[in-house]
């Protein structure tokens, strides 16, 4: 046989895979090299794949707590698939959301942890949707919608006088604002209860709406005693403001006495009547009113009034005043107008 058909037979042979070759060596299988190609490509690949096996992160969105008017804590499970991940949440008042906490990062790991981030600045009353984001080197996991809301604003009121004190028979302003949740368009009422204040707080005029924003006022023309104000909405109530009701004091003055020995003759009204009340005769000094005299009023009412009179030794022209003490509780002092005094 020639050597071109010793060659056809090694070929045959080994195609066969039963034979050994002329030379005495057995004819390696086609099969069998493709199983060990196939074999060295594995253990070249095995050390990629290992690396990128398992590094997705898992993402759970749980509930939300420690609910307030602007603020919430909200929870979540996070598997970070034995990576380094960070974890934060959506939020909105929809489920495209347009908000995000502040982030924080787990260390790799293969166990489920805890997360929980607090988030503020919300409006109360208001339902948010939310869920826990989880992303990595690998991969980025959402965690399902869920939503919660936000508590109300319990509703509260304050309220300030002006004037106060307020001269006796003045007009007096009680205004404020209703605070709170659904603040707008309620309906409040004004209350007082004069002196002595045994008496229960009763009702001023009719009840007022709110405006935009809670703010209301009510208007008290004629004030003659001192009296506490509140005001009321339904079960809330302001604090009470009292409001004073200062003395109405006249006053008249006129030069009497002579060129070396100059005095004043002081005259005046006090309304309300209040007998005995004691006056004081003040005459400005620079920036400041000095004590020159005084008297006490007299014991008669006429027409609601007592009258007052003295005369007091003065030295120069200037400005003077009376300072009217109450000896009850219904009013406060009341400072006449100033009155000019020329001495010739």
């Amino acid at each position: 046989m020639g050597k071109q058909g010793r060659e056809t037979n090694e070929v045959a042979l080994s195609a066969g895979g039963s034979r050994r070759s002329s030379r005495g060596r057995p004819a390696r299988s086609l099969c069998a090299t493709l199983v060990a190609v196939a074999a060295a490509c594995a253990l070249v690949a095995a050390p990629a794949l290992a690396a990128t096996a398992g590094g997705k992160p898992t993402a759970t969105t749980g509930a939300a707590s420690s609910l307030t008017y602007e603020s919430a804590q909200l929870a979540a499970t996070v598997n970070p698939g034995d990576e380094s991940t960070e974890v934060y949440f959506q939020y909105g008042t929809t489920n495209t959301y347009g908000y995000q906490s502040a982030p924080t990062q787990l260390p790799a790991g293969k166990a489920t942890v805890p997360v929980s981030i607090a988030i503020s600045g919300l409006a109360a009353g208001t339902t948010y949707h939310f869920r826990i984001v989880a992303t990595n080197a690998t991969a980025t996991s959402l965690g399902l919608d869920k939503s919660f809301q936000t508590a109300k604003i319990p509703l509260s009121l304050a309220i300030t006088a002006a004037p106060n004190p307020v001269g006796f028979g003045g007009a007096v302003t009680i205004e404020g604002t209703l605070s709170g949740t659904g603040n707008s368009g309620v309906a409040v009422q004004l209350q007082q209860s004069p002196f002595p204040y045994t008496a229960a707080f009763a009702d001023v005029g009719n009840p007022e709406l709110t405006l935009s924003g809670g703010s209301f006022s009510f208007n008290v023309l004629a004030l003659t005693l001192n009296t506490e104000f509140r005001v009321v909405s339904g079960t809330v109530s302001s604090s009470s403001v009292l409001v004073s009701d200062s003395l109405a004091v006249t006053l008249n003055a006129k030069p009497t006495g002579t060129k070396k020995r100059p005095t004043v003759r002081f005259t005046g009204k006090i309304a309300p009547g209040e007998p005995s009340a004691r006056i004081a005769f003040e005459r400005l000094e620079g920036t400041n009113w000095k004590v020159i005299g005084g008297t006490v009023a007299g014991a008669a009412v006429v027409n609601g009034l007592v009258s007052f009179a003295a005369t007091v030794r003065i030295h120069f022209t200037g400005f003077f005043r009376a300072l009217v003490l109450p000896v009850e509780g219904a009013h406060v002092s009341g400072y006449s107008p100033t009155v000019s005094v020329r001495i010739k």
